[in-house]
């Protein structure tokens, strides 16, 4: 392979204003030859003043900045950036990530055999967040520290993807969240995906309680879909793991043990012994990663709260699967 082949690297974007120039600025100081990568930025029509900020960064760079405004989903902008490139690679992130250095270098540096088709790295979380998204990206860095090698998938804010692959394999544009996940499924069925830590972007992660719930109902809304199509996600994977599959099914088995519980008073010792297997696996995870009590505590509030957002989701989701299939 050539030491420096030729990469467009995609990034899709909605009203993301308050992270897009660093997005983009990291992008255009990659330790990368300036000529051998460019950037393809797809705007959903935001309203917020980031196509403004992208339409300022472009001028300034108009060889290497190509931007456009595309109406849909973030599968429909990725599908529509692909068709049009003509790289030997194409990379991805996300508007709300800002890239290290080495970043592409890294990423491209693992393509050492003709059937690694795929790599992606490491996503990190930023020093000036607040508590919220510190806690939520430590636990997520846990699950990445702990990647095999070869991973069946990876999330667009850090993957490369040969060209040649990528044009294969369509986003499915029923997914308006997890469609990396769909498509990383489907994109391993034709070689390997390699795991790169040292590839490394830095992800803000919801600053709120409400926007981390409407993040994690989304998901939970995709889940049957998605589980449907890859009935082997349901053992887990290096980002989905199995404690937190397991958790959300006993999660909701308390739920459906409470209600019974109602009207049968014997149900309630089996709620309750649920209930006791949910806290340890809550607990399996909370000790391994507070730093300090009161982490301890919010990340046992976050994993609750995600589980009633998973649960709100999945309910919307299975309507959605049967109406809509």
């Amino acid at each position: 392979m050539k030491k420096f082949p030729s990469v467009t690297v995609l990034v899709t974007v909605k009203n993301a204003k308050d992270t897009i120039d660093k997005c983009i600025k990291s992008l255009l100081n990659l330790n990368y030859p300036s000529s051998k990568y460019k950037i393809f930025v797809t705007d959903a029509y935001s309203t917020d003043g980031t196509f403004e900020i992208l339409e300022k960064l472009r001028k300034k760079n108009p060889k290497r900045i190509k931007l456009e405004r595309i109406k849909g989903n973030i599968a429909k902008a990725h599908n529509y950036m692909i068709k049009k490139s003509n790289t030997d690679f194409i990379a991805m992130t996300d508007a709300d990530c800002v890239v290290d250095k080495n970043w592409l270098k890294n990423l491209i540096s693992d393509f050492t055999s003709n059937n690694i088709i795929a790599t992606t790295g490491f996503c990190s979380t930023p020093d000036n967040v607040n508590r919220l998204q510190r806690l939520i990206g430590m636990e997520l860095e846990d699950r990445f520290k702990r990647a095999p090698k070869f991973v069946p998938r990876g999330p667009t804010m850090n993957l490369c993807v040969k060209t040649e692959y990528a044009k294969k394999v369509k986003f499915n544009e029923r997914f308006d969240v997890a469609q990396e996940t769909d498509w990383g499924y489907r994109l391993t069925k034709l070689g390997k995906m390699v795991y790169v830590p040292k590839a490394i972007v830095w992800h803000h992660h919801r600053s709120t309680w409400k926007g981390f719930f409407k993040q994690q109902f989304n998901y939970g809304r995709h889940m049957p879909l998605l589980y449907f199509k890859h009935k082997r996600m349901s053992i887990g994977d290096h980002i989905s793991k199995l404690t937190m599959i397991l958790q959300q099914f006993i999660f909701i088995l308390v739920g459906l043990s409470l209600i019974i519980s109602i009207f049968f008073n014997s149900f309630i010792i089996l709620t309750l012994l649920l209930v006791f297997s949910l806290i340890l696996l809550y607990s399996i995870d909370i000790f391994r990663l507070a730093r300090k009590v009161s982490d301890g505590f919010l990340l046992f509030v976050i994993f609750v709260f995600r589980n009633v957002a998973w649960t709100t989701g999945l309910i919307f989701g299975v309507f959605d699967l049967i109406f809509r299939r």
